[in-house]
């Protein structure tokens, strides 16, 4: 179960930020979606660093941004992604045996609750950085 549901987030991590699903100027600081994209991102950043606490403050504010900003028709692509998300980090962590709590006052219970989920199949696949090959 745990070795599915982390290739699930890896799978979600390859669509995340891809602009199949990242709205036109979506990591411009100006934009609405943008605190959304960022707390999505600080999220990845601290399962990636198993820092299991943070991330459940994280998946707090992007919840609560999502209810305060409902998706306009350009972002619902990523609302729909991230909502997925959330909800395999939840199940993930509470599979895992991460121990950690999440505020039922401000997450939904759709995430808290939703168990697994799949990421799309994106066919993204990163560019090399240059000067690796």
């Amino acid at each position: 179960m745990k070795d599915e549901s982390t290739a699930a987030l890896e799978q979600f991590r390859n669509c995340l930020n891809s602009f199949d699903y990242v709205p036109d100027k979506g990591f411009s600081r100006n934009s609405g979606i943008y605190p959304l994209i960022c707390y999505i991102n600080n999220i990845t950043g601290a399962l990636l660093s198993a820092n299991y606490e943070i991330v459940a403050a994280f998946v707090a504010r992007a919840s609560e941004h999502m209810r305060d900003f409902p998706p306009t028709e350009s972002n619902r692509p990523y609302y729909l992604l991230a909502t997925s998300y959330l909800t395999q980090v939840v199940h993930h962590l509470n599979t895992c045996g991460a121990f950690v709590e999440f505020d039922a006052s401000r997450v939904p219970a759709s995430i808290l609750g939703g168990g697994p989920q799949q990421a799309p199949k994106n066919s993204f696949k990163p560019k090399p950085l240059r000067g690796s090959a």
